[in-house]
């Protein structure tokens, strides 16, 4: 919403809005020219031509009830976002995890290689300063959304798709749904256009088959044999470097953040920046000064002599894949996890146990509900599972109760990962006491 919300604007279009708090992204807002309420007075909808709401916002909602009852026209946030995509050249990034890190560098390849292109990001992209950038192109990047199914309206030029898994089962009854759900979403990819999806994925290579209408598809692979292959992969404790095989083709790359999995997201990018021609130099430059997307391993500062790192990492494989590459430090760790709404907390309960289980540090919040009314599967739930294989595991069940329970925890030297797609992040920010790390290079 943040994101698009500044593109209409500065298309010319008269913007306002609405949140349930005050928080920082709305300063950003008001700075250029978007007026921002907080809390959702009916009134303030009156004069508008159209209404656009995010999935977090229940039909009962005073504004949206408001905007139906005077014949406003009222669409969700990803009919807007089709409507923006579908009359331009889209390069659409899908995938259950991976996305935003994908489509932030796919855009910022896009214009170092001069596309000039717009985008629309799901995280805070350090070289466009914010969510969003404007560009004065017909190219367009945009990170998809399939928890709600809206990512089937958008028409791609270039699709991207990254790994299928099970989650957001609040919307969808089962992983042959999601799959089926990702077919329609390939089933949009322009004949003439060009998909280029993880051939190291079974579901994805799978719905990749099934999209024999699309001209172009490219795989793309760190463990088989593709026509675009990540090999010879070095993880280090900030970054990683891999050399590219892209056909005939072979050059060495140095990515400035860390991790296997962003290995993969890289090579994604970079197979559709050679698809519109982006040179291997810019593409080798890019990615070595390549620092992420904000909440993606970012480093926050340090508490107690320890480094503490914010994550948005929500689904059992994405933390595990962000462990992994903290474990490139070298050092102890403690995990902070803040599970993200009760359905995916009980749907993936075991997969949860498992891998926090595995950590002897674990400081377990209660569910961050997401709108969601409370179901059986709590944060108490989750904790009393984990702690029976980790049984210094601890239970915080406020926010404001977390920093003592890190105080006897913690010891010099060592590393904390908050970890959610919730308000896990302030907790982060509010417990450093030093932020010279931040300033820390990365490994070359």
């Amino acid at each position: 919403m943040n994101a698009l919300a500044h593109l209409l604007a500065r298309s010319g279009l008269l913007v306002s809005g609405a949140d349930i708090a005050e928080q920082k992204s709305l300063s950003a807002l008001r700075a250029a020219g978007i007026s921002c309420a907080v809390g959702h007075d009916p009134r303030l909808v009156d004069d508008a031509e159209l209404f656009v709401y995010s999935s977090a916002i229940a039909p009962d909602n005073p504004q949206r009830e408001r905007a139906e009852a005077r014949g406003i026209p009222c669409i969700r946030r990803g009919e807007l976002l089709a409507m923006l995509v579908n009359q331009r050249r889209g390069v659409t990034v899908a995938a259950t995890h991976g996305k935003t890190t994908t489509a932030a560098l796919t855009a910022v390849l896009f214009a170092a290689g001069g596309l000039d292109p717009s985008a629309v990001i799901g995280g805070d992209v350090p070289e466009f300063g914010g969510y969003f950038r404007y560009g004065g192109s017909e190219w367009i990047v945009v990170e998809t959304d399939e928890s709600d199914g809206s990512f089937e309206l958008l028409t791609s030029e270039i699709g991207l798709m990254l790994n299928i898994d099970a989650d957001h089962l609040d919307f969808y009854s089962s992983e042959e749904e999601i799959e089926a759900a990702f077919a329609r979403y390939a089933a949009h990819i322009r004949r003439e256009g060009v998909l280029i999806y993880n051939g190291d994925d079974a579901k994805v290579a799978r719905v990749a088959g099934g999209a024999a209408h699309v001209t172009t598809r490219v795989a793309c692979a760190l463990e088989n044999e593709t026509e675009v292959r990540a090999g010879e992969i070095e993880l280090r404790p900030w970054s990683s470097a891999f050399t590219v095989t892209i056909g005939k083709e072979r050059f060495r790359v140095t990515l400035g953040i860390p991790g296997r999995h962003n290995v993969s997201n890289a090579l994604h990018a970079i197979a559709a920046a050679r698809q519109v021609g982006i040179a291997t130099e810019v593409i080798q430059e890019v990615c070595a000064s390549f620092r992420g997307v904000r909440r993606r391993m970012e480093r926050v500062g340090s508490f107690r002599g320890a480094l503490v790192i914010d994550d948005y990492a929500h689904h059992p494989r994405e933390i595990a894949a962000t462990l992994a590459a903290v474990r490139q430090l070298g050092r102890p760790l403690i995990v902070v996890f803040q599970p993200h709404r009760y359905t995916r907390t009980a749907a993936l309960l075991e997969e949860f146990v498992s891998v926090l289980a595995s950590e002897e540090r674990v400081i377990i919040t209660e569910v961050y509900s997401a709108g969601e009314p409370p179901g059986p599967v709590t944060g108490v739930t989750l904790w009393e599972a984990v702690r029976q294989h980790t049984p210094g595991a601890v239970f915080a069940p406020t926010l404001e109760a977390i920093k003592p329970a890190l105080q006897r925890l913690v010891g010099e030297g060592d590393v904390i990962v908050f970890l959610g797609a919730g308000s896990i992040s302030q907790v982060a920010h509010e417990v450093v006491e030093s932020v010279e790390e931040v300033a820390c290079p990365h490994a070359t």
